[in-house]
């Protein structure tokens, strides 16, 4: 079996006496989709972060890419091919997507931030651009800026400017947050285009989502991986009924 792209040994992390993260072992197959639940409180914003490299594991290992990067920030996760979405928006309102994308394609070809008119000058840099926009379905809307887009259009572009770094991992955090059902929908479709390309790890609160998309879920409880397993062995774990969503419900 490949090695994987993603692999987190023990980790441990706690604020004072309270103990977050406990001893989570994960890890992320090549090209798999691997889906992240729990209830609020289980620590997935802590787990996250960690993976991230904006927080720090008290104990533990985290190995990305083949390298261990344990002790590295979030610059150099990036370079190395981690890219988080959704959680903080780069998306410039004032610039059309076209200007967006083409800054992010400057910034991940290691040129200066600039503004996007400029960037757009170059003729590789913009049919780039003009690619993978067409690639997440907004095409057509390119021209339009981006504080005119709907929030599932601004996912989408979010999504696209990940993208242009060719990445080897895509940090899913959230991103249903805030769209209605057919943004949902169509966003999941989107994700699933890209399925068995990149691998992802999707921390989703959406359950349709989850199971549409994920090939392996694991649930975190307390700060502990409680279950990991393919979507309909984790749907129908008691365990995991009971203290994701109640006793007497099915996931």
């Amino acid at each position: 079996m490949a090695e994987p792209v993603l692999a987190l040994d023990r980790l441990n992390k706690s604020f004072g006496a309270l103990h977050v993260t406990r001893d989570v072992c994960l890890d992320i197959r090549p090209g798999e989709v691997h889906a992240l639940i729990g209830p609020n409180g289980a620590g997935k914003t802590t787990l996250v972060s960690q993976i991230a490299g904006s927080l720090k594991p008290d104990s533990g290992r985290i190995r990305f890419a083949g390298e261990d990067v344990t002790r590295l920030g979030v610059a150099p996760r990036a370079r190395r091919g981690l890219a988080r979405v959704f959680q903080i928006s780069n998306v410039v309102g004032a610039f059309t997507a076209l200007e967006n994308v083409a800054v992010a394609v400057l910034a991940a070809s290691g040129g200066a931030f600039g503004m996007g008119r400029p960037a757009l000058a170059d003729p590789a840099l913009r049919a780039k651009a003009q690619d993978v926009l067409d690639s997440v379905g907004l095409a057509g809307r390119m021209a339009v800026r981006a504080v005119e887009f709907s929030h599932g259009e601004r996912r989408a572009l979010e999504l696209a400017m990940s993208l242009v770094q060719d990445p080897e991992l895509l940090l899913l955090d959230e991103p249903m947050a805030g769209t209605g059902r057919a943004e949902g929908e169509k966003l999941t479709r989107l994700l699933l285009s890209l399925k068995g390309r990149i691998p992802m790890l999707l921390i989703e609160h959406d359950m349709t989502a989850v199971f549409t998309l994920a090939d392996r879920v694991s649930v975190l409880i307390g700060g502990a991986v409680a279950a990991t397993g393919e979507p309909a062995v984790i749907r129908s774990d008691p365990v995991v009924r009971k203290a994701y969503i109640g006793e007497d419900e099915a996931v």
